[in-house]
């Protein structure tokens, strides 16, 4: 019935999967469990591989680095049941009746031959170290949110970090596989399901974001992904959806409009240090948005 599908990297998954298949056993389906690590460092090599044991339980591992969205790809081609759940590595397990949750959802869509269902994220609410506080306070103030409120704007809300498809929709659509660095495959494949109008459920089963980045490796990542998105936008200048449902490609197309981007460009090249040290020390969402709307002006000048 369902495949649960981890894409790994440098994380330790012992904990994330033994309760997994705990749950799974539990709840008297079939069902497999898939992790591929894409070329970690060999000590969670090692760590992780112990997991592969008895028939449910699969590991495999790349010798290369294949990306974020490939890998997806290469799990889901090899799934054997009809029901993909995809899980980030660096998630952990609230509550006891996770599985059961989503085997419930998922009974109330079967009528439904395509669907995808979105549990959410939430990260701890104790403040973590200063050097992780930018990644945890975007996380809370953006990410966090209820079901009741992702389903306002259900597609802009798509993520693969905790979240069940069934396996005939993700091979219609799959992830570009033309973005191999960090960012928004997942911004291209929600544009895609909602293009086609895929019934999309949201419900209230989140898992727990434990894998905090730096404030400094997560500034690094935003500029990737931006790069990411001006790759993509270039290559689907058509794709009205896009532009609708981004946020930094809507605010940059008006600031465009209101002859803004020169300014930007000047922030960039004057204040770049500046704001990221304030980003580290005290973060602030108004300011991090600013961060990328001038990096992204910046970068398509």
């Amino acid at each position: 019935m369902l495949s649960v599908l981890i894409p790994v990297y440098n994380f330790d998954v012992k904990r994330l999967v033994t309760t997994l298949d705990q749950q799974l056993t539990q709840a008297g389906i079939p069902y497999e469990i898939i992790m591929a690590d894409d070329c970690s460092e060999e000590v969670f090599r090692q760590k992780n591989a112990e997991l592969a044991h008895g028939a449910n339980i699969q590991y495999i591992q790349n010798e290369t680095n294949m990306g974020r969205a490939k890998i997806r790809n290469h799990l889901a081609d090899i799934a054997q049941h009809p029901y993909l759940l995809f899980i980030d590595c660096d998630a952990a397990i609230q509550h006891q009746h996770y599985i059961k949750k989503y085997i419930d959802a998922i009974e109330t869509m079967r009528q439904q031959p395509l669907f995808v269902i979105n549990g959410g994220v939430a990260y701890q609410d104790e403040k973590p170290d200063n050097q992780y506080i930018l990644r945890w306070t975007f996380g809370k103030k953006r990410e966090e949110e209820s079901a009741a409120k992702r389903a306002l704007n259900p597609y802009h809300h798509f993520t693969p970090f905790n979240v069940v498809i069934t396996k005939s929709l993700f091979q219609q659509i799959k992830f570009d596989e033309t973005l191999t660095t960090y960012g928004h495959e997942d911004t291209l494949f929600g544009c895609q399901l909602k293009a086609h109008h895929i019934p999309y459920l949201h419900i209230n089963n989140t898992l727990i974001h434990k894998g905090l980045d730096t404030n400094t490796e997560f500034l690094h990542k935003i500029r990737t992904s931006i790069d990411n998105l001006i790759l993509l936008s270039e290559n689907q200048k058509d794709n009205k959806l896009l532009f609708e449902d981004n946020r930094l490609l809507k605010t940059y197309q008006r600031s465009y409009k209101l002859g803004m981007l020169p300014l930007l460009r000047r922030i960039w090249q004057n204040k770049q240090a500046k704001m990221e040290k304030k980003l580290s020390l005290k973060p602030s969402i108004y300011l991090l948005d600013l961060y990328k709307l001038s990096y992204m002006a910046y970068k398509k000048a």
